[in-house]
């Protein structure tokens, strides 16, 4: 027959043949040849089955046997789109939103009423980004940082001081950028968040600055408590990090929560600033 059957990926990550338009779930191997069986073989009661030689790494059709349905070529397009989806969730950084219009725009129109909802994507992409990720460590012994989460998307230095105090740790992340424009920058607003960090720490603490008129965040620290020592450290890691690159902190005034272990660190390490507490930060 000479024709040439293309691999497609399952949401499982198991691998389909897509042949003439019907997709064919792997039965056997024996030596080059390839046996599959129609994916509807249990729901439709389908006979459909396909032999594929292996050569030079693509399968060509040697055997067809005729379904007792109609083929859908839709079904292997949606295939097609959705392992795009999962590769791009693997190898990119892209928020859950960007990869989805990404792929979509490439997506034939007359798919889209077979393909999943938005919020099953989402939890595509949830799942192909877990999959990939380093086991979530038990200890702040076991935690490492790898490599690419060390730098930014352009290469710059992101992960800046990982520093011990007692059984506590601090991992700060910024660049040195950021600490310019926080060096410049009259007015700090600091707060932590709990609910999305991992679970062998307590917080991930975000400095913001204003640039402009808007506020960014300028400081991510990765903390395991919230002791007045802890914060101190922070504080002069960061002090310390912009010394180091000729940047002065000397914020005039620094906004926080109620929080009186940070409080107290903020006013030792930024003697001059003027400390403001709220409950809405």
């Amino acid at each position: 027959m000479g024709e040439i059957c293309e691999i497609v990926i399952s949401q499982k990550g198991r691998e389909k043949l897509n042949a003439r338009g019907y997709l064919m779930v792997k039965d056997k191997v024996s030596n080059v040849n390839y046996y599959w069986c129609c994916e509807s073989r249990k729901s439709l009661y389908c006979n459909g089955r396909t032999v594929t030689r292996l050569s030079n790494g693509q399968h060509v059709l040697t055997k067809f046997v005729e379904h007792n349905h109609s083929p859908s070529a839709r079904r292997a397009t949606v295939s097609r789109l959705l392992e795009q989806v999962r590769t791009q969730a693997r190898y990119t950084a892209n928020a859950p939103c960007q990869i989805i219009q990404s792929c979509m725009t490439s997506a034939p129109a007359d798919i889209a009423p077979c393909l999943p909802s938005t919020n099953a994507l989402r939890c595509t992409i949830k799942r192909a980004r877990k999959l990939h990720r380093p086991v979530e460590p038990r200890r702040l012994a076991e935690v490492e940082i790898p490599a690419a989460l060390k730098v930014t998307l352009c290469g710059e230095v992101f992960l800046v001081r990982d520093s011990t105090v007692g059984h506590d740790r601090i991992l700060l992340f910024t660049t040195i950028a950021n600490v310019r424009k926080l060096a410049h920058a009259a007015i700090w607003i600091m707060d932590g968040t709990f609910k999305t960090v991992p679970i062998v720490f307590y917080q991930l603490y975000t400095i913001h600055a204003c640039v402009g008129s808007q506020m960014f965040p300028m400081v991510y620290a990765l903390m395991s408590g919230k002791s007045q020592a802890l914060y101190k450290r922070l504080f002069e890691e960061l002090a310390d990090f912009a010394d180091e690159h000729q940047f002065c902190l000397s914020p005039r005034v620094i906004m926080t929560d109620l929080e009186l272990a940070a409080i107290n660190a903020a006013k030792s390490e930024f003697q001059n600033a003027l400390n403001k507490a709220s409950f809405l930060i």
